[in-house]
């Protein structure tokens, strides 16, 4: 059984996107099928981007409409415009972050997707049993599931973001960001034992 036949299942199911779904039908092979998924993740790496740069400009508008009510010497009257504004921020905000997630969730599902058929195809040049082919397949299947799980949270514009995922997440980036400041984690500090008094000898 040829790769493309192990992946025609996966992508003929249900809540494939279409666009996706079209991608696999005009594919000839495997090639064709990474160039296409190629071509979704850049656009998605645009809207990404796009968005990003959207909620930085958010984030700043909402700390300098809250620097204005931290200093005071307002009329009741600006404070309340203010105060709205700032709501109304929060509330563009939150959607966009919404949006940041699925794009987000999305370029690295099709980078995790495109490696794992290229790996697939690399094993069979190199005649590798179909056996650990297939075991390849059933990583990409799981890959394909999120692909739909994102897609559905995309439409209906669910967060897919979890507390535990945002919290390893956070982790995550404060890890990346120690390594890029160049900041080395300190190792434990180990106390030295106290030493332990010398055996007395009894005299006879």
């Amino acid at each position: 059984m040829s790769i493309m036949e192990k992946l025609k299942a996966l992508f003929q199911g249900e809540n494939v996107p279409d666009e996706t779904r079209q991608i696999y039908q005009s594919a000839s092979g495997t090639r064709d099928l990474v160039k296409g998924l190629e071509t979704l993740r850049a656009r998605n790496e645009i809207d990404l981007r796009d968005n990003e740069e959207q909620l930085i400009g958010l984030e700043k508008a909402i700390i300098a409409e809250e620097n204005s009510i931290r200093k005071g010497g307002l009329t009741t009257t600006e404070e309340m415009i203010i105060l709205r504004r700032i709501e109304r921020l929060a509330k563009q905000r939150a959607n966009l972050e919404k949006q940041v997630s699925i794009y987000h969730e999305n370029v690295n599902l099709h980078l995790n997707l495109i490696a794992k058929i290229q790996e697939m195809e690399a094993m069979r040049s190199r005649g590798v049993s179909e056996d650990e082919i297939d075991r390849l397949a059933g990583d990409v299947e799981a890959h394909v599931e999120e692909y739909k799980r994102v897609s559905i949270a995309a439409e209906d514009g669910s967060s897919i973001v979890s507390a535990v995922d945002e919290s390893a997440e956070r982790r995550r980036l404060e890890e990346l960001k120690k390594r890029i400041m160049g900041v080395k984690e300190e190792p434990p500090v180990q106390t030295a034992e106290a030493p332990r008094p010398e055996p007395k000898i009894l005299e006879s």
